[in-house]
C-alpha cells in the first residue's frame, strides 16, 4: 500500500459522478487505502429540500436524487453525523460530540504517509484535516464558494487555502481567484474515461428533421431551466440527472430519467444528436468548469453552451451562444457541421483522459511528500 488518502468531499458518493469521486476511485487503483468522507454539513436544509434529506436519511433513492453509484474496491465511504457547522452553538457541539469520534475512527486506521484531499472550506473540515496532521494535504478548489447558489461561503476558504501545501483549481477563473491564498496553486482541470464515454459515440446516419437533445447532470439552480423549457416545445429533449428544481411548463412529451450511475450514461447519449449545457449567466457560473466538460467532448457529438464564461476558452470544440434565441437556433444548425469536427473535439478528450490525469495527481503528491521529506532532513536539529 502506498499509503492513506482522506478525501474531504462537497458531493455525496451517490451524486451524479463528480472530481471527487474519480480521484477516489484513480488513488485506491493506484495503491492507496482511501476514505471519502460524505459532505460536512454546511448549512440547514431549505424548507423545498426536507424531502430530499429525509429520502437520503431513509434510504429512499428517488426522493433523495441518489445514483447509486458502484462502489470502488480500496474506497472506504465515510458518512459523518453532524450538525451544518454555521454558529457558535453548532460548532460547540460538533467539536465536543462529533468531530472526535470521526478523527478516532480515521486515526485508527491510518498507514503513513497521510494524504488529505479537502474540498470542503468550513470550520470542520479545516478543523479534521489538521487534527489528522497529514504528510501532504491539498486544496481542490471546483466551486466559487463567495457567490455559491445555495449557500455563499468564503470566510474559510483562504484559511483552507493557506493551511495546505498546494492548491488545485479547476478553471483558469478559480486559479487566478486563489492564486493570493497559496503560493503553489496549480490548474487542474476535470478528465474523462474515455473507454466509457466512447460507447456514446454512433456511426453518421441521415440529418434528424428534429434532432434528439440530452442534458446530464444535477439539474438545479445554477441550470438555465428556462431554456431547457423552450428548447422541449420545440426538439425532442432527454433530461439524465437528479431534479433539484420543479419542471414546471416543459413539454409533456419531455423524457426525464432522473438519476442514473455513471457507467449507464454512455448507453443514455449514444442515440442522442446534440448534448446541452445551458447554466444561468450568473457570478458563480463565471468559474464553473463542469465535470462533464470532456465527457460531452469524448461523444464526439456536438454541444451548446451558454452561461459558462469557462468555456469561451474552448470556443474551437463547443458552440457558445449566450441568448435564447441563439441556442434555439443552433440546434437546427450543429448537426450539419464538418465531419472534422468531432474528430476534434474527440482527440480533445483524449488529451485529458482519467490515466492522464490521475499521472498528474499522483505526481503532486509524490512532489509535495519529496519537498517535505527534504526539509525535514535539511533543518533536523543537531542533538
Amino acid at each position: 500500500m502506498k499509503g492513506t488518502v482522506i478525501l474531504i468531499s462537497m458531493v455525496h458518493w451517490h451524486f451524479t459522478w463528480q472530481n471527487q469521486q474519480n480521484l477516489a476511485r484513480g488513488l485506491a487503483e493506484r495503491g492507496y487505502q482511501v476514505y471519502f468522507i460524505e459532505p460536512l454539513p454546511k448549512r440547514w436544509p431549505r424548507i423545498n429540500e426536507f424531502g430530499r434529506v429525509w429520502g437520503r436519511l431513509t434510504g429512499q433513492s428517488e426522493a433523495a436524487g441518489i445514483c447509486r453509484q458502484p462502489l470502488i474496491p480500496g474506497v472506504e465511504l465515510v458518512s459523518p453525523r453532524m450538525l451544518p457547522d454555521t454558529g457558535t452553538l453548532t460548532r460547540w457541539v460538533n467539536r465536543r460530540l462529533f468531530l472526535p469520534g470521526l478523527e478516532d475512527k480515521l486515526k485508527e486506521s491510518i498507514q503513513r504517509p497521510l494524504i488529505v484531499i479537502n474540498d470542503l472550506p468550513i470550520p470542520a473540515s479545516l478543523e479534521l484535516m489538521n487534527s489528522l496532521e497529514p504528510d501532504a494535504s491539498f486544496y481542490d478548489c471546483v466551486n466559487d464558494w463567495a457567490n455559491d447558489p445555495y449557500m455563499p461561503i468564503h470566510d474559510f476558504e483562504r484559511s483552507l487555502a493557506g493551511a495546505v501545501d498546494m492548491v488545485w483549481a479547476d478553471s483558469r477563473a478559480n486559479v487566478v481567484r486563489v492564486s493570493s491564498m497559496n503560493k503553489t496553486v496549480v490548474q487542474l482541470p476535470p478528465d474523462v474515461d474515455i473507454a466509457l464515454f466512447s460507447r456514446a459515440r454512433n456511426d453518421p446516419g441521415p440529418l434528424p428533421s428534429r434532432p434528439l437533445c440530452a442534458y446530464f447532470g444535477s439539474i438545479s439552480l445554477s441550470t438555465d431551466i428556462d431554456l431547457l423549457r423552450m428548447v422541449s416545445h420545440q426538439y425532442p429533449l432527454r433530461l439524465i440527472g437528479p431534479l433539484r428544481t420543479t419542471l414546471n411548463g416543459f413539454s409533456d412529451k419531455t423524457e426525464v430519467v432522473g438519476p442514473v450511475p455513471h457507467h449507464q450514461l454512455p448507453e443514455l447519449l449514444r442515440d442522442v444528436d446534440v448534448l446541452l449545457l445551458p447554466y444561468v449567466h450568473s457570478a458563480h457560473n463565471a468559474s464553473v468548469m463542469p465535470a462533464k466538460l470532456y465527457e460531452c467532448l469524448a461523444t464526439g457529438k456536438p454541444t451548446i453552451v451558454s452561461g459558462l464564461t469557462t468555456l469561451h476558452d474552448y470556443s474551437d470544440l463547443f458552440y457558445i451562444r449566450e441568448t435564447p434565441e441563439a441556442f434555439i437556433e443552433a440546434i437546427a444548425e450543429v448537426v450539419h457541421e464538418p465531419e472534422a469536427y468531432r474528430a476534434k473535439r474527440i482527440a480533445a478528450a483524449e488529451a485529458h483522459s482519467f490515466d492522464h490525469r490521475m499521472d498528474v495527481v499522483e505526481g503532486y503528491i509524490q512532489q509535495v511528500l519529496e519537498q517535505k521529506s527534504r526539509h525535514s532532513r535539511e533543518y533536523k536539529p543537531a542533538r
